[in-house]
């Protein structure tokens, strides 16, 4: 029963917002009463949380295949921006900054999956990248940290909004400037033709 208000109520969260939508809201798009909502979820926080652990888990399945692929290196990471892509077209700057702003608790999660997922994903795409002699051969610790560091603040509500971008112009761009900067004469051939497809 979870899982079935979840996927019921998703999408209109998404859509019209985590902190606007009341419980009453909720309850009447799931043809459900609050108080059978309140057996599963005590409060909308905890709603909202299930919401935010859901898509972050469905995201997760989505990435892990495309970098587990055989593609090349520069191709798996083209791969995770188109992810990425169409993640974005569902969670707005609007919705990120919402996060932050009235569930700080949730936004820190939502903040740590991702480094998670980058440091326990990408930095084995970076490390594929220079045995394909694709990738100069600097120090992954500190190629990922200036991504890792690059995405927190970029992909960010706070800068997204001041500098009027889209999360996943921001995401392309920063990811356009990083691998840009490491690759090889050989790698250089690869990126420019997989970067017409990001």
């Amino acid at each position: 029963m979870q899982d079935k208000i979840i996927e019921q109520i998703e999408d209109k969260l998404f859509r019209e917002g985590f902190y606007k939508t009341t419980m009453d809201d909720v309850a009447s798009e799931l043809g459900m009463s609050k108080k059978t909502i309140y057996k599963f979820f005590p409060s909308k926080e905890d709603l909202v949380m299930a919401i935010a652990k859901h898509f972050m888990n469905s995201l997760k399945n989505k990435i892990v295949p495309a970098l587990n692929s055989d593609k090349n290196a520069i191709e798996k990471l083209a791969e995770l921006i188109n992810i990425l892509a169409t993640v974005s077209e569902k969670v707005s700057t609007k919705r990120m900054e919402e996060m932050k702003k009235h569930f700080p608790g949730l936004w820190n999660e939502i903040d740590s999956f991702r480094t998670r997922m980058m440091y326990g994903n990408i930095t084995k795409v970076i490390e594929q990248g220079k045995a394909e002699g694709l990738f100069i051969d600097f120090p992954t610790p500190i190629v990922m940290n200036i991504l890792v560091a690059s995405i927190r603040n970029v992909v960010n509500p706070d800068f997204i909004l001041n500098n009027n971008f889209s999360i996943i112009e921001a995401a392309r761009s920063a990811f356009k400037i990083i691998i840009g900067g490491i690759v090889t004469e050989k790698g250089r051939k690869v990126f420019n033709q997989t970067i017409n497809k990001i």
